[in-house]
């Protein structure tokens, strides 16, 4: 819900940002008390005592008492109070008052218990998540770049942002290079803006200004810096989250729950208003009516839900804690559960994640210092962030002496890598010096001279390229046999080697010191070579894929790598390749109805760029299956944000962590498979209790209204219904503890009203059948058939009642024999015992008590109670058969 905000406001909040963008740098640092070289700690720390800690959430620090107000806001427990308070108002009877507010509080206690503990664990484990932010920070008369905490960010702070960054506070730009950011979250479009420093005098909205970037955007490509303006609850984001309803969206978890809800509701106080007007027709005692049928009310209500929901959930987060998993949104464990097809990347998820440079080939396939030389130096020099790629060569240039030849040098530009482009460049200097050579491969730049360096994908280098290097002649590439590029690099390929190209230019006329080169100037370039490196498949890859696999999960890799090195990966894990490999070019040459067929019969993707992988996602949930996706890369945040279950990884980039539900501190598919196992052990234990509740109030009412149209007296008295409900919530506590039948955990479920109905009709039918037969039993058997014996009549239908209940529980938790085949947890058996043993001892206990409900039963009802009860659990097993044969499942 929206709260109000005045127009007023809104051009208020606008025109300050306006006015900041029309300021020069300088008159902004010196508002600010700062300067280019960043604020020092000293500083830093008043002013986190001025402006707080630059965290939205702050000023929403949950207490003990905000849970306990909101355990009691759950549907259920609001209409039980609302029962509470009528029966108190009309009725009078504060023993069934305080039952029916016992029963509220109860669940609403535990929810409270359950809810608290789980934010507590979730708290610990995101102050694991360590969010840091790169700033400038004084170092003598420069300065040095550093991390810190995004909390600690103050108005003041340089703060330094490149690709898949997240801008943590708004930030006024002082220089940029080619920075694009995504700003969805503010203006609805999904494409990228251009950011550049310099004034900007517009009257446009805050997001559109040119040199103001606001936190919250993501860096889709470039670099940049700027000084930070406002922070926390002072930001644009934080004025927005102060003004609307910031809770998380609902998941098909969340909106089945809702439904369930809405139908038990209405399906209630249709049948309390029929129960009220049969009994009190026939039985001409409309209080007497009223009162039982508000206890019907309380009956039917299955209260217990939102604690065996919120339980079930809030031990599933802390099982996975223990994996070492955030669960950042609790409803994505039950959709775990139902996933039935995982989107993966290769690169640290099949592979080690650790990439080592293996050669460094020239057109001859000889290795080549010269393109090992240029690709250090590309990778060195760029200020974007460092990818596998880009440490794998610095970590080998540095083992190799490589900066001992190509370090020294000053970079004038760099055009960042964007997935466009798919390649990345940087303009370096020769400030001084002779000229280098090693061995015969060539020279390094003269004194005075520059040279342009690109590398990346080897299409995308040749694309830029008018000559070739071979043996130190510079070749015409329309004179040279491409293929036979291509043909080295696919050989490469083939063994599991990842290939990126190098090329140079030795001047680019026009460029200065001080005017930037744009992508526009990677032309007329000379091709010197590739860079070939490998990341071996992970150990434990081949038996992760195949416990996923015999889990009913299909699993299907989106990279964007070559398709040859995923396939080639692929291939020794053990992934089934179905289909053909697709790749982006592909993808981008079919419609909607020949993508949704291809989704299904292929299992590798290459070459794909973010919004492709993204279609794929999205074409996957379109024919129905529960996908989930895991990544970590700025590439893969698209693609996370649409799956159902979005999993990333601690060391991912901020955009990949902010787009998912779940952070995993340790990338491994064997977590994701333990993920997948709890999130259907929690979606077994919540169907159980809706299937048990279903199954259990419809026949009790059925049975209700049976008894009320045939009976003299009331089938039941209110209290004796409001006890035994008491005392059958209590043995459903232990539900969320339960085991599950390792067959169940084998596949994926979906919960479908068609199964719960189903289920609710058969098993519910059955339940009323045998209370039918108690009651011919209690009338003609036994003789309880006047309205002096209503009270045995009543008391023996509450004790078989509760104990028939408290039994259903071991037959409708398992598909198997109950006890023989399948064994509940200890605690449910422990608490269904003492529930059975205080439906045979409550009517002793009380019956001595002043007007009474309950009387002490014969000795000769309990033998046909074994009996009734005996035909009961033998029906139940003969009708499961039948029930799983015909719908499949029995959960």
């Amino acid at each position: 819900m929206e709260k109000k905000i005045t127009k007023a406001k809104v051009q208020s909040l606008e025109e300050e940002y306006q006015a900041y963008a029309r300021r020069q740098a300088s008159d902004v640092l010196q508002e600010l008390k700062a300067d280019e070289n960043g604020i020092s700690q000293d500083a830093r720390e008043e002013r986190l005592d001025t402006y707080g800690s630059n965290d939205l959430h702050a000023s929403t620090k949950m207490h003990w008492w905000n849970f306990l107000l909101q355990s009691f806001t759950d549907a259920f427990i609001i209409v039980l109070l609302l029962l509470g308070t009528v029966t108190v108002i009309v009725e009078h009877d504060a023993l069934s008052a305080g039952i029916i507010y016992l029963l509220a509080c109860m669940s609403a206690g535990i929810r409270f218990v359950q809810d608290y503990r789980s934010y507590l664990d979730v708290e610990k484990l995101r102050n694991m998540e360590h969010d840091t932010v790169r700033v400038r920070v004084p170092d003598g008369s420069s300065w040095k770049e550093t991390e810190m905490p995004v909390e600690e960010l103050v108005p003041g702070d340089i703060e330094m942002i490149g690709s898949g960054d997240i801008v943590s506070g708004d930030l006024y730009l002082l220089a940029s290079k080619d920075l694009f950011l995504s700003e969805a979250a503010f203006t609805g479009e999904a494409v990228p803006v251009e950011k550049k420093a310099g004034t900007d005098a517009r009257n446009v909205n805050a997001a559109q200004l040119d040199n103001i970037c606001l936190s919250g955007s993501t860096v889709a490509s470039g670099t940049g810096f700027g000084v930070i303006i406002k922070t926390g609850r002072n930001s644009y984001l934080g004025h927005i989250s102060a003004t609307v309803d910031t809770s998380k969206q609902m998941t098909e978890f969340d909106r089945s729950l809702q439904k369930i809800t809405k139908i038990l509701i209405t399906y209630m106080v249709v049948v309390v208003i029929f129960v009220l007007f049969v009994n009190g027709m026939i039985k001409h005692n409309w209080l007497e009516a009223f009162l039982f049928a508000i206890s019907v009310a309380v009956g039917i209500t299955p209260n217990m839900l939102p604690m065996i929901v919120n339980g079930t959930l809030a031990k599933g987060a802390q099982f996975l804690a223990k994996k070492k998993t955030i669960v950042k949104n609790m409803s994505a464990i039950q959709n775990f559960g139902a996933m039935d097809t995982l989107c993966t990347d290769k690169t640290g998820t099949l592979t080690a994640d650790h990439i080592v440079l293996q050669r460094y080939l020239d057109i001859n396939g000889k290795n080549s210092h010269l393109v090992l030389n240029y690709a250090w130096m590309n990778s060195y020099y760029s200020t974007g962030v460092k990818n596998l790629i880009d440490r794998a060569i610095l970590e080998y240039g540095k083992s190799h002496d490589v900066p001992e030849f190509a370090g020294g040098y000053e970079k004038i530009d760099e055009i960042p890598y964007d997935f466009e482009r798919r390649r990345m460049s940087v303009l370096v200097y020769n400030p001084g010096g002779s000229q280098v050579s090693r061995g015969d491969e060539g020279v390094l730049p003269h004194h005075g001279e520059r040279v342009l360096i690109t590398k990346g994908a080897l299409e995308s280098v040749l694309a830029c390229c008018d000559k070739v290097r071979i043996d130190k002649q510079y070749i015409d590439i329309d004179d040279v046999d491409i293929e036979k590029i291509k043909q080295q690099a696919e050989e490469l390929n083939k063994d599991g080697l990842h290939i990126i190209a190098v090329a140079a230019r030795k001047s680019v006329p026009g460029v200065t010191d001080d005017n930037q080169f744009t992508a526009e100037d990677e032309h007329n370039m000379t091709f010197l070579g590739t860079v070939a490196f490998l990341d071996p498949p992970k150990p434990d890859a081949k038996d992760a894929i195949e416990g996923l696999y015999e889990a009913g999960v299909d699993v299907k890799v989106i990279s964007g790598d070559a398709p040859v090195v995923v396939q080639h990966i692929c291939h020794e894990v053990g992934l089934k390749e179905e289909g053909n490999v697709i790749d982006g070019t592909m993808l981008d040459g079919m419609d909607d109805a020949a993508l949704s067929k291809a989704v299904e019969n292929t299992n590798i993707f290459a070459r794909l760029s973010p919004m492709q992988k993204k279609r794929v996602v999205d074409m996957l949930r379109k024919n129905g299956h529960v996908v989930g996706y895991m990544g970590d890369g700025v590439n893969d945040a698209p693609s996370l944000h649409s799956a159902d279950v979005g999993i990333s990884v601690d060391n991912a980039t901020d955009v990949a962590k902010a787009s998912s539900d779940i952070i995993l501190l340790e990338k491994s598919l064997d977590v994701i498979l333990d993920g997948v196992k709890e999130g259907r052990r929690i979606s077994g234990n919540i169907i159980k209790y809706i299937k048990m509740a279903l199954s259990s109030n419809f026949g009790n009412v059925f049975s209700v209204l049976i008894a009320s149209l045939f009976l003299p007296f009331l089938p039941m008295m209110p209290l004796q219904i409001l006890i035994q409900n008491l005392v059958y919530d209590f043995t459903q506590i232990a539900i969320p503890w339960d085991n599950v039948d390792p067959e169940f955990l084998k596949q994926p479920h979906q919960w479908t009203m068609r199964s719960l109905t189903s289920f609710m009709n058969v098993m519910g039918g059955v339940s009323s059948c045998f209370d039918v037969l108690t009651f011919l039993c209690l009338w003609f058997v036994l003789g309880f058939n006047s309205i002096s014996m209503q009270s045995y009549f009543q008391t023996g239908w509450f004790v078989e009642g509760l104990i028939s209940q408290i039994m259903i529980v071991q037959f409708i938790r398992t598909a198997r024999r109950p006890i023989i085949d399948s064994h509940c947890d200890v605690r449910l058996a422990f608490a269904s015992i003492l529930g059975i043993i205080a439906a045979i001892l409550i009517p002793y206990m009380f019956c001595s008590l002043p007007n009474s409900v309950f009387v002490a039963l014969p000795y000769q009802y309990y033998i046909y109670l074994v009996i009734i009860l005996i035909l009961y659990s033998a029906t139940i097993e003969v009708v499961k058969k039948f029930y799983i044969r015909k719908f499949g499942s029995w959960l």
